[in-house]
């Protein structure tokens, strides 16, 4: 048995899902995250403008998690024609990093002819191509060709597709196939339907994808999620940022892949569209908007159910919109840390809720905005072990007020996945706030301020990441910067109240209140 071998068969007895290990020599890879979005459609969803307001505010949002690239999963639109084009490609258009698209039914037909094909790739280019990326291989392919053959192109394609795969094999890159329809809902050899593609190619393709290293494959159309495994290789059909039919929320998937034997997913959700003028704040405009339409039919501002409409502009749709008023959308979660009971920390802007580890004690009345936590020094802390950002990937801003502490104290850290880092500190010797996000080079270093935190007094404090900038906050005045060209990357989840490591000596002794975290620099 090969090196290769017990790797996969100790992955495996451990708990980890693994795809296809290499044989021979390893690929060289590094790792990355991309984004899989699922079936704009523009014009299917509740209102053509419900989705054109869904596809802009998902862009807006993966432009805030800065992934190396996008694959869209076809269904651009509901209807191909010119101005719904027009206004998918201008939306596309806003993404910051390259995106690649596969095209679906509704692209290139149900019965796809060689003239519809010509004006999709007029329009938006390619139906099937490649592009490789730190090592890895994706396959961008045309599943209509393969559900409802054309004499001349499906043959093509095949033989396309085929040769890619087997090319990637052969230089021992890992592979990825995007695609729209799914190969299977959930058997492999379940009979055909509408949504899912023929036995006799699903057979084909799945011995192919098998035997040439595909790790995932990528997909859309049933606007539901849809998760399979086949002898390790990852089928996953994402939700739509239209409308989906299994009663889940609008979003997409991120991916962070690490290792072709360590790759994974989680969902990123899209609020409702309460933001009308886009200006990322919900106040007096949208409210008059609101008031504008009352008790009619109007798309723009119908929001109930989630992002939907139900036709008429009313109080269902004022009491979503009351849950937005006066919220800075910006933010990715934000902790009042207001709770009078309980082992929860509700994250108000998010599902990023923390537990209380230790015997944190609530302080209703004690806090610098209503209530606060009170954490022991010795084992009190909160974890939110959910992943809400990679520092190494985007601009991002952290606040809290503090109030207490000693020096070598924590306030802030990040679990370590692939390395942790104690985000807001009070240095060792003075107790002045600093940072231990750093890169990994000669020349990474902590960012160590003179504004001493730990004199009993309560401090807002923060840390802001803009572009290769860190800068620390003390009381709305920035009291340190520098610049550090890169950051160690971590997917974990955060600590508040401890250092990453848990270490004693690195638990908070005091008050810790409204925690903030945004996706981009602001100014405190």
């Amino acid at each position: 048995m090969k090196w290769f071998d017990y790797l996969k068969i100790s992955l495996v007895s451990l708990g980890f899902v693994v795809g296809p290990v290499f044989a021979g020599e390893s690929p060289t890879t590094e790792a990355f995250t991309f984004v899989q979005v699922c079936d704009p459609q523009l014009g299917w969803g509740y209102g053509y403008q419900n989705d054109v307001n869904s596809f802009k505010q998902a862009v807006r949002r993966i432009n805030s998690l800065k992934p190396d690239f996008v694959v869209i999963c076809g269904d651009l639109v509901d209807n191909f024609n010119d101005q719904s084009v027009a206004d998918f490609n201008e939306i596309k258009s806003g993404l910051t990093m390259p995106c690649y698209c596969a095209p679906g039914n509704h692209d290139v037909g149900n019965t796809p002819t060689v003239s519809r094909l010509e004006r999709y790739r007029q329009a938006i280019g390619k139906d099937y191509f490649s592009f490789a990326h730190k090592g890895y291989t994706f396959v961008i392919a045309n599943t209509q060709l393969w559900k409802a053959p054309l004499a001349g192109e499906s043959e093509k394609q095949d033989a396309w597709f085929k040769q890619t795969l087997e090319a990637a094999r052969d230089k021992h890159s890992p592979v990825f196939v995007v695609q729209h329809y799914p190969l299977y809902l959930k058997d492999p050899n379940e009979a055909e339907e509408y949504y899912n593609l023929p036995p006799a190619k699903r057979s084909e393709l799945l011995a192919l994808i098998e035997q040439c290293g595909v790790v995932a494959v990528l997909g859309g159309h049933r606007h539901e999620l849809i998760i399979n495994q086949y002898k390790g290789i990852q089928l996953v059909n994402g939700e739509a940022t239209s409308r989906n039919t299994d009663g889940r929320p609008l979003g997409f998937r991120l991916w962070h892949v690490d290792s072709p034997t360590s790759i994974r997913h989680e969902f990123i959700p899209l609020a409702p569209v309460i933001d009308f003028n886009a200006d990322e704040k919900v106040d007096m405009e949208e409210l008059c908007r609101l008031a504008q339409y009352w008790l009619r039919d109007e798309a723009t501002v119908d929001v109930t159910p989630g992002t939907f409409g139900d036709n008429i502009v009313n109080f269902k749709d004022m009491a979503v919109f009351a849950e937005y008023w006066l919220i800075d959308l910006r933010l990715l979660a934000h902790w009042m840390l207001d709770e009078t009971e309980g082992s929860v920390a509700y994250d108000s802007a998010g599902s990023h809720d923390g537990i209380l580890n230790g015997n944190p004690a609530w302080q209703p009345t004690g806090g610098r905005i209503n209530g606060a936590l009170q954490l022991d020094g010795i084992d009190d802390y909160v974890s939110s072990g959910h992943y809400i950002l990679d520092p190494a990937r985007q601009a991002f801003s952290v606040f809290a007020w503090i109030k207490g502490g000693a020096p070598r104290q924590v306030i802030i850290s990040q679990v370590g996945y692939p390395s942790g880092a104690n985000w807001l500190n009070a240095d060792p010797s003075e107790g002045s706030l600093m940072t231990e996000l750093m890169g990994a080079g000669r020349t990474a270093r902590p960012l160590i301020s003179k504004a001493v935190i730990t004199d009993g007094q309560w401090h807002h404090i923060g840390f802001v990441r803009d572009g290769s900038a860190r800068m620390l906050y003390v009381d709305n005045v920035q009291v340190a910067t520098d610049t550090q060209d890169a950051l160690k990357s971590s997917g974990g989840g955060l600590y508040i109240g401890a250092g990453s490591a848990l270490t004693p000596g690195s638990f908070w002794s005091g008050l810790i209140d409204d925690v903030r975290i945004y996706d981009r620099a602001v100014e405190p």
